[in-house]
């Protein structure tokens, strides 16, 4: 697939927050931007994972093999969670 290069502007003092969240996240500017990319056109709701991009392409890769939208499994999971809510426990 053929890339192409992006050129935004943003307030400095943002730049630089992203910056370091990005760094304590072990994620690059760009890995967090082409993921938010990649989850705006596959749907209208946004939800950034803080997970590693191996997951993230298997979770992908799984949907379309099942034919399912990824916004679909997140809402499930998260529908789950809420009923679910006075068993759910995080470590």
């Amino acid at each position: 697939m053929k890339k192409t290069f992006l050129k935004l502007r943003v307030d400095e003092d943002e730049y630089e927050e992203f910056q370091k969240v990005c760094d304590a996240k072990n994620k690059s500017m760009s890995e967090v931007i082409r993921y938010f990319i990649t989850s705006y056109t596959n749907g209208s709701n946004i939800i950034l994972l803080d997970i590693d991009n191996e997951t993230f392409k298997e979770s992908v890769e799984l949907c379309k093999e099942k034919k399912i939208k990824f916004n679909d499994v997140i809402k499930f999971l998260l529908n789950k969670a809420i009923k679910n809510k006075d068993k759910l426990t995080f470590k």
